[in-house]
């Protein structure tokens, strides 16, 4: 029977991630002072099961840099080397090559064996190294206690070794071939001594001596098996005769019958003949006996004993405490796409319940008063069900925030800064689609105030500062967004610097330009203040980049900032891509949807209020203010109720740094409205980014602000 190991490679893909994102920030955490050794016992477990798991999977290349990996770690958390800023390096280093060798495997591809080979060297010179320095601090102490004669304590003995009764399952599901069972034994042969090895059908059951305690043994077995499919008693301390005449293990007479028959197929785990001999000698008791003693005869033939004596008895013999079953597990792993179809068939439902909504709305309340209790009642549990499923796509912020310590870490000492990062409210959850696509435009942002932000220590001196900067990433709800904010206490932006650079560049400006729209600049394409290039920054190249892409997902950015003090990075999302919060306005007999957070207010204007322009079509004044008005009838071909700006609303918006006044016949309501692609179910159309159903059962489309205020512009 053969299985196709490929089916599981991407749970181990995933774990494998999960266990070098927290190696990373363990590593960036520890205290070389005083390591905690709870942090090294985690980073030895993490590079463990990388190990355990590359090797059942055939991923030798992993395998080789995590073993040697693992012995260094192996030396650090037992106290016979120490750990050193070089090792720390080298730990982090090692995580990018496996990371580079885990992505090749994941898509199919060959690495470079060269940055492997190198760090397997560079790791192990660190071991030989740090064991070199751990023999000689040996030997000083030994010379220096026989000189002044000083009692010497002997280096207390290893922890008393431990024997355990070890229980697992096997089947063709969890190996699926004889080697996969090997490596996992060949595991527990390093840890400690296997005696009493006994391999049935369905089962594996063997003693064990080992310094190990039982939760570093179950972490050995965690990558192979879930915790309900593995039992472990400790049998004692100290080896006895009795522990030796074997223990067998507990099954019933039937179920060793059917084992015996199910190996028929398993040929590659024990041999049948063996099996059934096990199960003829079994026959009558409920429990194994040993098939040959230490002498090679048969055994004897054991008591009957009924029942449930057997699990008493046994463990009243041995002493063994009663192990309580494993918790079960209290997550499950499920594929995006999954998560995203039950949303979108909450989305049909919420549709389907506007609509019931709007056919009730015409019944008479006291003939159909059940029916409206009823509908009510629909509509709380469906916004009920809508935010639950909603929650299960939103995960914590931290998943971005945990790879910038790494990344400050590494670019201030490329640069000689010293710099220290904080990060505020890591659990404020956002859309995993949200995630994905804020992590780039985030990391720029920290790189260019890093780089830019943040002066040279010996400049932070001389203005009186700590020679080491901080830079401040924090997260936070406010109403249906979610703000980040990126902090820096460098020298802030330079206004005077910044509107050369504008005037160089042709950039247009008034000369009472206000600071915000100055700091603004910087997002112009191409636009950079810096002297000098560098592989970090200062090609322009980015921060367009990165408001066209915040923009992009519905959300804005500012900047604020204070000569001397530092500049504050303000991004403002909305919660989900699938929902969205809007205003529903309407044009002749057409109904469309404005994005909430891109509206400033809406009025009816007086008619001096708005003017013509020669060439320039219609503006609106409204304090100071001269506002493109943009006809929306005009645009899309409508016939509208009103073209005078004073019979209709004007609704001021503001987007990419611009205002604009979009000129409507009617506001008509607020909603919540479930996004539906335009593009995917009919094409691309300027000015829109998309449609919603409403609750009479019109599509309406929604507005792309972004877009209209480029129309305006042209």
């Amino acid at each position: 029977m053969s299985i196709d190991m490929s089916q599981f490679y991407q749970v181990f893909f995933e774990e494998s991630a999960e266990h070098l994102d927290s190696m990373e920030s363990l590593l960036l955490a520890l205290d070389l002072d005083a390591p905690d050794p709870d942090q090294l016992n985690a980073i030895f477990r993490s590079a463990h099961s990388i190990k355990g798991g590359s090797g059942t999977f055939g991923f030798n290349d992993m395998t080789e840099v995590t073993h040697i990996l693992e012995t260094l770690l192996d030396g650090i958390r037992k106290n016979e080397i120490k750990i050193t800023a070089d090792m720390v390096d080298a730990f982090l280093q090692a995580g990018d090559v496996l990371k580079g060798l885990l992505e090749a495997h994941q898509n199919g591809t060959i690495a470079d064996p060269a940055p492997s080979i190198e760090i397997r060297a560079r790791l192990s010179q660190l071991t030989a190294k740090g064991s070199q320095k751990t023999e000689d601090r040996g030997q000083r102490t030994e010379t220096s206690a026989t000189i002044t004669s000083a009692p010497v304590q002997e280096t207390a003995p290893p922890s008393v070794q431990h024997i355990y009764q070890v229980k697992f399952d096997k089947s063709p599901a969890i190996f699926p071939s004889k080697a996969e069972l090997n490596n996992l034994l060949e595991e527990l042969g390093n840890i400690g001594k296997i005696e009493k090895q006994k391999i049935a059908a369905k089962s594996v059951t063997l003693t064990l001596t080992s310094y190990t305690s039982e939760d570093e043994l179950r972490e050995t077995f965690s990558f192979f098996l879930e915790p309900k499919q593995l039992t472990i008693k400790l049998i004692g301390d100290q080896k006895t005769e009795e522990e030796d005449q074997g223990y067998g293990f507990f099954v019933e007479p039937e179920q060793l019958q059917a084992a015996a028959e199910d190996a028929q197929g398993y040929g590659f785990f024990v041999e049948p003949e063996v099996l059934k001999a096990e199960a003829e000698n079994a026959q009558g008791y409920g429990f194994f006996v040993d098939v040959e003693d230490k002498t090679g005869q048969a055994a004897p033939a054991a008591t009957a004993i009924q029942g449930d004596e057997v699990p008493h008895r046994r463990a009243a013999d041995r002493g063994a405490p009663a192990v309580a079953a494993p918790a079960a597990e209290t997550s499950i792993r499920v594929s995006v796409e999954k998560v995203d179809q039950m949303i979108n068939l909450v989305g049909e439902l919420v549709i389907t319940q506007s609509m019931l909504a709007e056919v009730a709305s015409h019944l008479d309340p006291v003939l159909n008063e059940s029916l409206l209790n009823g509908l009510a009642q629909l509509e709380l549990n469906t916004r009920e069900l809508q935010e639950s499923v909603m929650s299960v796509r939103m995960m914590p912020i931290n998943f971005v925030f945990s790879r910038f310590p790494r990344l400050v870490r590494d670019l201030a000492g490329k640069l000689d800064k010293k710099v220290q990062l904080k990060m505020v409210g890591e659990g404020t959850e956002l859309d995993k689609g949200l995630i994905e696509k804020i992590s780039d435009p985030l990391t720029h942002l920290v790189r260019n105030s890093l780089d830019h932000g943040v002066e040279m220590p010996e400049d932070r001196i001389a203005k009186g500062k700590d020679p080491q900067g901080t830079i401040t990433l924090r997260a936070a709800h406010q109403g249906g967004n979610i703000v980040i904010q990126v902090i820096d206490d460098g020298a802030g932006l330079n206004r005077e610097r910044i509107l050369a650079k504008a005037k160089e560049k042709g950039i247009p400006f008034s000369d009472n330009i206000s600071d915000a729209d100055v700091w603004l600049m910087i997002f112009a394409p191409g636009f950079s203040t810096a002297a000098v290039v560098t592989d970090v920054s200062g090609r322009g190249v980015g921060m367009d980049v990165v408001k066209k892409n915040i923009e992009g997902i519905g959300g804005r950015v500012e900047i604020a900032s204070k000569a001397g003090e530092g500049s504050t990075i303000t991004i403002r999302l909305p919660l989900t891509l699938a929902i969205l919060d809007g205003l529903s306005i309407a044009v002749g007999d057409q109904l469309y949807i404005v994005p909430l957070s891109f509206i400033i207010e809406s009025l009816q204007p007086d008619a001096e209020d708005v003017k013509e322009i020669s060439g320039q079509g219609q503006v609106l004044h409204v304090r100071g203010e001269y506002l493109p008005v943009i006809a929306l009838h005009k645009i899309f071909n409508i016939q509208p109720k009103f073209t005078n700006p004073a019979e209709g609303i004007l609704v001021l918006l503001e987007a990419e740094g611009k205002k604009v006044a979009l000129f409507v016949d009617d506001l008509v309501s607020q909603h919540q409205v479930v996004i539906k692609s335009l593009e995917t179910n009919y094409r691309k159309v300027t000015g829109i980014s998309g449609a919603t159903i409403m609750g009479d059962g019109r599509v309406a489309m929604i507005m792309d602000v972004g877009a209209l205020v480029k129309f305006a512009q042209a």
